[in-house]
């Protein structure tokens, strides 16, 4: 237990504990703001989400009978009309055997004896309907005195609340019809009602108030509300339920109301409250009632309701999201951060969607979307912090290399300068030693190899030279016409006794060449290492083919031999520095690994562009192309 303490002790000594600051800090800002409401917001991927819906779909079962201005005008009439005319109306739709009526007129008592008589047909009719087993409903309004019932002598008829209840004192308070009244007071409200002598007549089981997806029951109301979906576009313009005015009803063929539930109601531009606002409109676009109403009655017989998801399990899904999205930003780098972060919204946005148009869940996106911005906010402004110190260190770390790096340069060339001076003295005794005095064949031989050593080291010092001046960026071509044949040859003649002495044959296959502009001195070294290289890796008896030849854009100069050749593996890295191909000739066959890194810096140098072809036993070939110009 102690070794365990201990353990754990050694382990948070090793914590950084200000990598934790930022989340701590979002946390923090996430519990703040899951405390407060943000319906406004809520309100507005609610209703972008009723827009674009797939759930509830329209079953043609629903007509619409409106009285406005037009209908007023044709048939002489005020709202809310005789009972001569509504008699008239009716006994024309139940003629046709509609599935029922929903009257959402309000009606007043008659005033006269003829109108009196009238007031009988229209009940009577409606009595014969509704002992056929057909729907009659008188909506109700509710005002400050209290439910606007229906003529006493209608009331047998059935009645019940009708009214749309509107976003005004919660959620976004924006007067927007959102919740529909299931049950007022223990009655059912006329729209549940009547959604159930659909579901009945569509062979579904009746469904009471609490039975609904999402219903809840407010107190001081003493109703139950529903979130309910829209099957159609309110907008007169836009939906495609059934409506006409009333005086079109006479004109209707027969059997146009048969098996429809006729809902008859006022729709007068003059009258703002025949009007509401949905998620559909904006304040100079309101919606019908009827309309409105007819897709609370299609909602609820499709039982397709809105379910809120609590909001206690928004917020721990906001803290998570948060701790989650802290833990990406802050092992990523801004830009993915931020990729990420758009990624994440949308995902939120899709999901969301998907739980309320396939399965009517309502996920409240405010917390949600307000805690990714938290999170972005707050880590970026550290993570900025985090990424200008590590670039500081870096710069600062990067001048110092840059410094070590310089003095490493001038170091290597003083010595490279301070070496040839003794190396040219040492050549310089022993080409005295072999010619002023005379030697027996041993000392021959071993002046003979200082002779050879000295070159050769002069040759590791001038690729270090080379080496140095190339890193430090002060090479400069000097640019002269000349005929690169006549290098080439000059090349062979200076390395013609090497190849004689390991019985090389050099074949020289050169075109007729315009001279090009070239630096002689770095064209020389060039030729001089890719020669020599192909010398000393043929073995004896082979054979070293250079050819030339030019077009309108390149000099092309092609040295190949027959030799030990060059794995691929090790093609990809010959032109690095200090690299040396992995063979068993490497340690019989001296060299600096500087050679090719040169080569190919001199030609580039020149614009020019160096390829090899080669193959383990089958030979080499360099293919140099310079300018042609």
């Amino acid at each position: 237990m102690l070794k365990l303490f201990q353990l754990l002790k050694e382990r948070l000594k090793k914590v950084e504990y200000n990598n934790f600051y930022p989340l701590f800090f979002t946390i923090v800002f996430i519990l703040i703001l899951i405390q407060y409401s943000f319906s406004t917001l809520d309100a507005i991927f609610y209703d972008l989400w009723i827009k674009f819906d797939l759930g509830p779909k329209s079953k043609d079962q629903i007509v619409l009978v409106y009285q406005n201005e037009e209908s007023d005008e044709f048939l002489g009439e005020i709202y809310p009309y005789t009972y001569a005319t509504h008699y008239r109306v009716v006994e024309k739709i139940l003629k046709d055997k509609p599935l029922g009526l929903n009257y959402l007129v309000q009606l007043l008592e008659p005033e006269s004896k003829a109108e009196k008589e009238y007031f009988d047909n229209f009940k009577s009719v409606l009595d014969k309907f509704k002992k056929e087993k057909g729907l009659v409903l008188f909506g109700t309004e509710m005002d400050a005195w209290g439910e606007q019932l229906p003529p006493q002598e209608l009331r047998s008829l059935s009645y019940s609340l009708s009214s749309i209840n509107v976003d005004s004192s919660i959620f976004a308070k924006d007067d927007i019809s959102r919740r529909a009244i299931l049950n007022f007071s223990g009655e059912d409200s006329l729209h549940l009602i009547s959604a159930n002598f659909l579901r009945h007549q569509r062979g579904l089981p009746p469904r009471d108030a609490s039975a609904y997806w999402g219903n809840y029951y407010n107190k001081e109301a003493d109703a139950t509300f529903v979130l309910y979906r829209f099957f159609d576009n309110p907008n007169e313009s836009k939906g495609k339920v059934i409506s006409l005015p009333i005086h079109s009803v006479f004109s209707t063929p027969d059997d146009f109301f048969k098996d429809k539930l006729v809902i008859i109601g006022p729709k007068y531009l003059s009258n703002s409250s025949d009007f509401v606002l949905t998620p559909f409109k904006n304040e100079s676009e309101k919606a019908p009632k009827l309309n409105v109403h007819a897709n609370i009655i299609e909602s609820l017989a499709q039982d397709k309701t809105i379910f809120q998801i609590p909001d206690f399990a928004t917020d721990m899904l906001a803290i998570l999201l948060s701790v989650v999205l802290s833990y990406i930003i802050s092992h990523v780098r801004p830009t993915r951060g931020l990729m990420i972060t758009v990624a994440i919204m949308l995902v939120i946005f899709i999901i969301s969607f998907t739980l309320f148009s396939s399965f009517g869940l309502w996920l409240r996106l405010s917390h949600l979307i307000l805690s990714v911005f938290v999170v972005y906010y707050i880590w970026v402004p550290f993570r900025a912090i985090g990424e200008y110190q590590t670039r500081f260190a870096i710069e600062e770390e990067a001048k110092l290399l840059k410094q070590v790096d310089n003095l490493k340069r001038n170091f290597i060339s003083l010595m490279s300068h301070d070496l040839k001076t003794p190396v040219a003295k040492i050549a310089g005794i022993a080409d005295i030693l072999a010619v002023q005095y005379q030697n027996t064949p041993e000392q021959a031989k071993l002046i003979h190899n200082i002779v050879n050593s000295t070159k050769e080291l002069n040759g590791f010092i001038s690729s270090i030279l080379d080496l140095t001046k190339v890193e430090s960026q002060n090479l400069s071509l000097k640019l002269v016409a000349k005929d690169v044949n006549i290098l080439i040859e000059n090349v062979v003649e200076l390395l013609r006794y090497e190849a004689t002495e390991n019985e090389i044959e050099v074949s020289l296959h050169l075109g007729p060449l315009y001279p090009i502009n070239v630096d002689v001195e770095l064209i020389r070294r060039v030729l001089s290492n890719l020669i020599e290289n192909a010398i000393k890796y043929s073995g004896k008896g082979s054979k070293v083919e250079i050819a030339t030849k030019d077009d309108d854009t390149w000099v092309y100069i092609e040295i190949k031999d027959n030799g030990i050749g060059i794995a691929q593996d090790d093609l990809e890295h010959i032109f690095k520095k200090f690299y040396r191909v992995q063979n068993d000739s490497k340690h019989r066959i001296k060299g600096s690994g500087l050679g090719l890194y040169l080569v190919k810096y001199f030609i580039e140098l020149h614009q020019g562009e160096i390829l090899v072809e080669s193959k383990p036993g089958a030979g080499t070939k360099f293919v140099v192309k310079l300018r042609n110009k």
